[in-house]
């Protein structure tokens, strides 16, 4: 029979806070220890050693060191008992559970000393297993629940944890917003990775020394530069379209989007993971590297650089040829064979930007004539945006009314009550989504017209100039599906550059039959041209005819 003497036993003190969500509302370590030594102090007991700190969850078996190394102490005999805060400091799991519950048993474990009571060898061991089966059903549950809970936040668009850098979590609002520090110099680095110019390591660099970006401090993380696996992790995250990635799925995100869907696509192809970490060849300068497909079977353009000794001058002369990989083991592709120079890639690059491009006085006139009607359309637009607002809150009104009549009996018939609600549902949301496409057109349509008319102004000129990022992001930006087949360039036309390109064409006729250009570019029906191009798309985006 043990001795139940307690001042003659030899006990731990055992403390431990977990960060998970069902220890939020726990004391702190140095409460728990507090509390423990006043009981030990007013009843006299004997501790040996320190007080043990542990900060790990107890939902898992194995995962505490300390904890196994305190059941260790007891099964040599250098201690008798524990003292802890409450029984479920010490497990959470039926393993940790039933280990404890066998030392008692065996009387190895002469007394447990709770806050709130003490268990004994010779207690019903009922009372012990009913107590620690309560503390593991507690966390299963709360870990089914909080599940539950971050399954509908991410539904309703709103993210679980931690957004990824660009991104901070709006305490107050309960929402992820754009983080003022961070969000511009983030877009800065997409826009350097969509040029496919720039290896990893050196946007990791780019980052670092010339943006300057850390991670967010969180406590006693965070502060640092980014690391090169997260970055190549950052560029793979659909958060950044304005998505929430979920187990697998992507809803629709309450947040600001930092690029495209289009651009997001774009870098997905870029982005080689097999050869990430393979050191670049700095005496190769291909220009178009990376940015066509083949148009027969859809697989990568390669380059290849060739050297050829003239004889008659003994001069070593560099070539540049682009052609299929030809790897696609499903299509028997015909351009492996079929070479093609790149400067006869750039020659037709060139010939297919005169198309969208515009002389001085036409953007200048462009650019006016925008900021002239820009506040009309305003006008315009908030009086459809209150059209909208009065029809969504007549919609709630009906249903608050319907519902008032469930409550008051008035409406008894479940299938007419139902299908009414589903109908005002459907419309408010369809009401609801309308509003914020306007909305969102109506601050889009005069950025997008700025950057197109700025593109057109420019393109050709960055193009012909020296730097090649400019020349690479000029490629990207002219269309979507960038293809070569039988050495010619194909792409569809960014959808804002086909009307534009009509309206260059008329303006290049009326100039022939009026050699008057000043007079011709003033004229209103060139005035009105220029502005509603862009806001007279229909839904597919094309030119309404």
């Amino acid at each position: 029979m043990y001795d139940k003497n307690l001042q003659n036993l030899r006990y731990r003190l055992y403390a431990r806070k977990s960060t998970d969500t069902e220890d939020r509302q726990v004391q702190s370590l140095d409460d728990q220890v507090k509390y423990m030594k006043e009981i030990v102090e007013q009843q006299g007991l004997h501790i040996i050693g320190d007080p043990i700190y542990e900060s790990k969850s107890a939902k898992r078996p194995n995962n505490r060191p300390q904890f196994t190394a305190m059941l260790d102490e007891i099964e040599s005999g250098e201690i008798d008992g524990i003292i802890c805060w409450k029984i479920d400091r010490l497990s959470r799991n039926p393993t940790d559970s039933g280990r404890i519950q066998q030392l008692l048993q065996d009387e190895k474990i002469k007394h447990i000393l709770a806050m709130d009571r003490s268990y004994f060898p010779e207690d019903n061991s009922i009372v012990f297993s009913v107590e620690a089966s309560q503390a593991n059903e507690y966390v299963r549950k709360l870990a089914v629940d909080t599940k539950r809970g971050m399954q509908s936040k991410a539904e309703k668009g709103d993210k679980p944890g931690v957004p990824p850098v660009g991104y901070l979590n709006d305490r107050i609002e309960k929402k992820v917003i754009a983080d003022p520090d961070r969000f511009t110099s983030m877009r800065i680095l997409w826009d350097k990775m969509l040029t496919g110019t720039y290896s990893m390591a050196q946007l990791v660099h780019v980052a670092d020394k010339e943006l300057h970006i850390t991670t967010p401090i969180r406590g006693k993380t965070g502060g640092k530069p980014i690391a090169y696996s997260s970055l190549c992790v950052l560029f793979k995250n659909p958060f950044y379209t304005g998505q929430l990635p979920f187990k697998g799925q992507l809803y629709p995100g309450n947040h600001p989007a930092m690029i495209t869907e289009e651009e997001f696509e774009r870098v997905q192809q870029i982005i080689d993971p097999s050869h990430t970490t393979r050191p670049k060849d700095k005496t190769y300068n291909f220009q178009l590297r990376n940015l066509f497909l083949c148009g027969e079977c859809g697989f990568a353009i390669t380059v290849e650089q060739k050297q050829k000794l003239i004889k008659s001058t003994g001069e070593t002369k560099t070539y540049i040829y682009y052609h299929c990989t030809g790897k696609n083991k499903n299509i028997k592709c015909t351009q492996p064979k079929t070479h093609v120079s790149e400067d006869e890639l750039l020659r037709q690059l060139k010939e297919k930007l005169t198309k969208f491009t515009i002389d001085p006085d036409f953007y200048e006139l462009a650019i006016e004539r925008l900021a002239q009607e820009e506040d009309e359309v305003v006008e315009k637009n908030n009086t459809k945006t209150l059209a909208h607002e009065r029809a969504i809150k007549k919609t709630e009104t009906s249903i608050t009314n319907l519902r008032r009549m469930r409550y008051s009996g008035e409406a008894d018939d479940d299938s007419w009550y139902f299908a009414e609600v589903q109908t005002l549902e459907d419309e408010l949301e369809r009401l609801q989504n309308a509003r914020n496409k306007d909305e969102y057109r109506a601050r889009n349509w005069r950025a997008v017209a700025d950057e197109t008319f700025t593109f057109a102004r420019y393109a050709k000129e960055d193009f012909d100039g020296d730097d090649l990022e400019k020349k690479r992001s000029v490629v990207m930006k002219l269309g979507e599906k960038l293809t070569i087949l039988d050495r010619t360039i194909q792409f569809n036309p960014n959808k804002y550059f086909i009307p534009l390109e009509q309206m260059i064409e008329n303006e290049k006729q009326a100039r022939e039959m009026v050699r008057t250009d000043d007079l011709q570019i003033k004229t209103p029906a060139f005035q009105h041209g220029s502005l509603s191009w862009l806001r007279g798309l229909d839904s597919n985006q094309r030119p309404k005819r």
